[in-house]
């Protein structure tokens, strides 16, 4: 019996780290990028300073602004083929998970294959080898997509949100450029986090080295998510988000997540809500699912919350502990319910196909059933009001 752990690209990290971007792409040889993001990271004058680092190191590069939410192919296939035409060398992703799975999924059209992107954008994750240079720099201390092989891309035409695993080169993580993220961003990719720590470590692939990444990565998201939310200016507070989020992708990198991923990709389809929402919304309740499967991992995870254990809690016990300490850290932060989002039960409850499908539940330590996946539904929609 044997566990492969693979640790990733190397990982930057510190306050006003985004000031040596320049210097690495120059010594690496690079010297034109694409810089990819969104127009609300131009406003918050984070561009400015990635900028500002690349011309200090003599590093030419070239703009692409046009990143979305839940970024379909069309947004990669834009990205890529502005990448070839400006000649760039590397890519740059900047922003939230939207701007850094562009940028990944950009690589593929960059490292000499052919459009559309689409082509290897499917239901079942496959591995391209790419070799184009990405670098990533998160401004959201939450989806820890810049130290995972994984881009997920919207597929319009398949109604769906699927993968595809690349290669990355570095991370660039400066606390600094979260502090202007919003109440509402702080409180969904924090709880995005949460969803990749408790996932993998609760996988039917979970693995000794991912776990302490995992175990760590919710004991500060426990201690700092909420504290962020409350007192969004505090450095302190961001850097341990900013931390969490990366050890929380690091955890997930091997054993990926589950339930709580598979419902939160169907209900953002469906319904458009953010991505870390959406697997909020489905956290509290799969985690309560899969304990009496998993109930000392269970118990590995109350304790890592704070929560106060007897010992003699069983698995459903614990399940139901987690899940309302989960519960109480999304009302803290004001998180819309479905209902409060306009969502009906039986729309939520018809989502039970897509998520039985999903291939991320064949990471649930249990089996996933069209039948299972409707209960669950059931459950998220009702139990958070």
């Amino acid at each position: 019996m044997y566990q492969e752990f693979t640790a990733g690209a190397g990982v930057i990290f510190g306050r006003g780290s985004i000031s040596v971007l320049g210097e690495r792409l120059a010594a690496r040889g690079l010297r034109k990028a694409l810089l990819i993001y969104d127009t609300g990271i131009e406003r918050a004058g984070i561009v400015a300073r990635a900028v500002a680092s690349l011309d200090a190191a003599g590093v030419a590069y070239a703009t692409f602004d046009g990143v979305v939410a839940d970024p379909p192919d069309s947004v990669v296939d834009a990205a890529g083929e502005l990448a070839l035409a400006v000649g760039a060398d590397c890519l740059v992703g900047i922003g939230g998970g939207s701007s850094m799975d562009t940028a990944k999924a950009a690589s593929i059209l960059l490292s000499g294959n052919l459009g559309p992107v689409k082509k290897y954008i499917l239901a079942h994750p496959i591995s391209m080898d790419t070799t184009a240079p990405v670098i990533l720099v998160p401004t959201t201390a939450g989806t820890g997509s810049e130290c995972t092989r994984v881009a997920i891309i919207s597929r319009p035409d398949e109604r769906a949100k699927w993968s595809v695993y690349v290669n990355t080169t570095l991370a660039v993580v400066d606390p600094e450029l979260m502090v202007s993220l919003p109440l509402e961003e702080t409180a969904n990719t924090g709880l995005d986090a949460l969803a990749h720590a408790t996932e993998s470590y609760t996988s039917n692939c979970a693995n000794v080295h991912a776990d302490y990444y995992g175990l760590g990565a919710i004991r500060k998201i426990a201690e700092s998510l909420v504290l962020s939310y409350q007192h969004p200016d505090n450095i302190e507070y961001r850097s341990e988000m900013a931390l969490a989020a990366n050890w929380a992708g690091m955890a997930f990198r091997d054993p990926l997540t589950h339930m709580a991923h598979a419902i939160g990709d169907a209900l953002s389809v469906a319904f458009h809500t953010p991505h870390g929402q959406s697997c909020s919304l489905g956290l509290a309740e799969t985690m309560r699912f899969v304990a009496p499967f998993v109930p000392e991992r269970m118990a590995d995870i109350a304790r890592a919350m704070g929560i106060a254990l007897t010992g003699g809690e069983d698995g459903a016990r614990l399940g139901d502990m987690v899940a309302e300490a989960i519960y109480g850290m999304m009302r803290a932060m004001n998180v819309k319910s479905l209902r409060e989002l306009g969502a009906t039960r039986e729309q939520v409850t018809g989502l039970a196909q897509a998520v039985a499908d999903s291939h991320l539940t064949g990471y649930c330590p249990t089996a996933v059933t069209v039948d299972v996946a409707e209960r669950l539904l059931g459950k998220v929609f009702d139990f958070y009001c």
